[in-house]
């Protein structure tokens, strides 16, 4: 007959009992399931133990417990260096709200594991104070601050934007990318703050923002399918949003079937009236060779930048879904499909209207289909 498993109250025994080391270590990660409020001032004499502390921190994290929150806080004036950072850590973990002002006084300390580590802890908790404290420190003289306070700063922006703090995120992320830090840091600052402000223009259910004509253009499983395998397309045809825009970074994904498909995604552009056509830039993708070209659809007619086809077969999936991302700021337009920019270019003719609309196309010729999704834009300051 199986023994049974010890209670949390045997197991709190254990921990404040002269047993072995590894007796009371294997107590402490049973408490990190079972354990309760009873428990904490058993693990909380552990958390100077140099050799038990890491244990019993690990149980005080999943008490839910107002009082082992407290409890860590208590311990944090008798601790060594070392064992202080544990304990941050684990503040952190908890996002324990009382914790902040002390925090920030650490944060402000020497250059080091301590205040490391409490820049961190405020990272995980995200709320206003801490944010103060983290938008600090990425102008300190010191480069070990700025770079710790940077990585805090990514992980707050993280949370902030699970909440749905879309606007708390961009300006921290903005403090992380005007910083002195290195340039791998201020990337990923920049990449995470385009997602903050991004939106969705298909919500992957409806035509909702959308016009076009429906016998080309169906819904399946989120995505926008342009065309038919089952027939030729007659001519061009276009779903286009009705809003317009004239500044933005539209991020989308897509994928082409049946062959010498060709497809392409409108930007600042017309319909033309009394006709199915519409007129304006087109960042171009499909066979034969124009993947990632800029063209001008239906009124220069003609390409304007010939992307470099050999270098896009080394990052191209034709078989699966790709990203394009297109940004159209002032004169200029730059394309990139799955981070390969095969596009840069500043509109000479300043008489060219520079706003529109923004259409998916599927081109005229044999069966094919172009399916797009996860259409998000940012759109820009002027």
């Amino acid at each position: 007959m199986q023994a049974p498993f010890p209670s949390s109250a045997e197991l709190t025994a254990i921990v404040a009992s002269n047993a072995a080391k590894h007796e009371k270590a294997f107590a402490c990660q049973q408490l990190a399931i079972v354990g309760g409020a009873d428990a904490v001032p058993a693990l909380a004499g552990l958390l100077g133990d140099e050799q038990l502390s890491t244990y019993a921190r690990s149980a005080l994290e999943t008490i839910t417990a107002p009082v082992a929150g407290g409890a860590l806080m208590k311990s944090m004036p008798e601790l060594s260096a070392r064992l202080l950072a544990g304990v941050i850590d684990s503040l952190g973990v908890r996002r324990e709200l009382p914790a902040v002002p002390e925090l920030r006084k650490l944060a402000t300390g020497p250059a080091g594991e301590v205040a490391d580590e409490a820049l961190a802890a405020l990272g995980k908790i995200a709320t206003g104070d801490a944010l103060v404290s983290l938008r600090a420190a990425l102008k300190s003289p010191v480069a070990g601050h700025r770079t710790a306070a940077a990585h805090a700063s990514l992980v707050a922006a993280g949370i902030l934007l699970k909440d749905g703090k879309r606007q708390d995120a961009a300006d921290l992320l903005d403090a992380v990318i005007a910083a002195d830090l290195p340039g791998r840091l201020r990337d990923a600052a920049s990449a995470l703050r385009s997602h903050s402000v991004r939106r969705r223009i298909f919500d992957g259910t409806t035509f909702d923002g959308w016009e076009g004509d429906t016998a080309w253009f169906r819904i399946v499983g989120g995505a926008i399918v342009a065309g038919s395998l089952s027939q030729p397309i007659p001519r061009n045809e276009f779903l286009c949003t009705k809003r317009e825009f004239a500044n933005f970074e539209l991020c989308l994904k897509f994928k082409l079937a049946g062959g010498q498909t060709n497809a392409g995604v409108q930007i600042r552009s017309r319909r033309v009236p009394g006709s199915h056509e519409v007129s304006g830039y087109q960042a171009d993708l499909g066979e034969p060779g124009v993947w990632g070209n800029l063209y001008d659809e239906a009124r220069r007619n003609k390409t304007l930048v010939k992307a470099d086809q050999d270098a896009l077969k080394r990052v191209l999936k034709l078989d699966d879904w790709n990203e394009y991302r297109i940004r159209c700021e002032g004169r200029r337009i730059q394309l990139r499909i799955n981070g390969h920019q095969t596009a840069d270019y500043t509109e000479p003719d300043e008489k060219l209207e520079q706003t529109g609309i923004i259409g998916l196309q599927i081109h005229s010729g044999k069966p094919s289909e172009a399916w797009y999704k996860d259409l998000e834009i940012e759109e820009l300051s002027p």
